[in-house]
């Protein structure tokens, strides 16, 4: 499958997880086949990743203008709303995972055959209530910590 040449919908889209890091962090190595991934089950938003840079400012009083370089980098952090289903392989990774100090591996597949391979941290994993018209759901939070690895459709 070629990479699309117009705006495509996520209807399809799916993330997996892994407990298990790949032995390098690059394309080979997430698609090694000693990694296994559990598919996440019944994800309704995938909320948002990537870039974002701080700015480093400094302000020199003889020209009191202010001077910005680029500063560190910080990859983002997917909120992820799910169904609840307890006996799902994917949600029991996250909800061990927000126990561990350890990043995780995800992969996220695209409809058009991309893929974004990221380690993350599971940060949080939490109930969410609501009201009798609900489905009962967990917010989890992951925060990557270090460049997704993108894998272009082939």
């Amino acid at each position: 499958m070629t990479a699309p040449t117009t705006v495509q919908s996520l209807a399809g889209a799916t993330l997996a997880v892994s407990a298990v890091l790949p032995a390098t962090f690059d394309a080979a190595g997430y698609a090694a086949s000693g990694m296994v991934y559990a598919p996440i089950g019944e994800i309704e938003d995938y909320g948002d990743h990537g870039l974002t840079r701080s700015v480093t400012k400094f302000t020199p009083v003889d020209t009191a203008v202010v001077a910005k370089r680029p500063g560190s980098k910080d990859y983002g952090e997917m909120s992820l709303k799910i169904g609840n289903v307890p006996t799902d392989a994917g949600q029991i990774i996250l909800r061990a995972g927000v126990e561990t100090n350890n990043p995780y591996a995800f992969k996220m597949t695209y409809p058009s055959g991309e893929v974004h391979y990221i380690s993350a941290l599971v940060t949080s994993f939490v109930n969410t209530d609501g009201t009798v018209d609900n489905i009962q759901r967990v917010s989890v939070k992951l925060d990557l910590d270090r460049k997704p690895v993108i894998v272009d459709a082939i």
